[in-house]
């Protein structure tokens, strides 16, 4: 009887052990890809309904982009153009209790870059992260967000028509 020498059972093994995990790699990739996917369509899902339902009921006719604000309830937030070429903000709740939109003439706010110019001269040793619109108790706002000097996240809501301050939330890190 011939024995099966013992390197050669070795190199057997260890060929079968590296494909066994390039194959559980593959397959973890693929899973995470269409997880990734699933999420991010799930995510956007309503944004059709409510591009329809703005080109339907106001008079914006191109819409140039959309995003979501999540507060005490949550919007859809559509920046567009109407025929006349006058810019708006719509926003859009998407509770099933209100359905009102809520139409703003860019021409009647205070700017992104007005906020942002007040904003810097403010707060000169901060971190500019965002400045988006809001909705907060019916009240059109902007929602600034930075780290400022003592390394806090701050949450800044200004009045999307002069500038005032609303409110103002200031989160401490206690993970460095």
């Amino acid at each position: 009887m011939h024995k099966l020498n013992s390197q050669y059972t070795e190199r057997n093994w260890l060929k079968w052990a590296i494909i066994g995990l390039i194959v559980v790699l593959i397959s973890c990739f693929i899973y995470l890809f269409f997880l990734y996917s699933g999420i991010q369509e799930s995510r956007t899902i309503n944004y059709q309904d409510s591009k329809e339902k703005v080109l339907s009921k106001t008079n914006v006719s191109q819409i140039e982009t959309i995003t979501e604000y999540n507060g005490e309830h949550q919007f859809h937030v559509i920046s567009g153009t109407s025929k006349s070429g006058e810019n708006k903000i719509v926003f859009i709740p998407l509770s099933k209790k209100n359905n009102e939109l809520t139409v703003i003439e860019e021409s009647e706010i205070i700017t992104r870059q007005q906020i942002k110019d007040q904003w810097k001269q403010q707060c000169q040793n901060c971190e500019l992260i965002d400045i988006t619109p809001a909705m907060e108790n019916n009240e059109p706002l902007w929602e600034v967000t930075y780290i400022d000097g003592s390394d806090r996240y701050i949450f800044d809501y200004l009045s999307i028509y002069d500038g005032a301050r609303m409110q103002q939330y200031r989160l401490k890190s206690i993970f460095h």
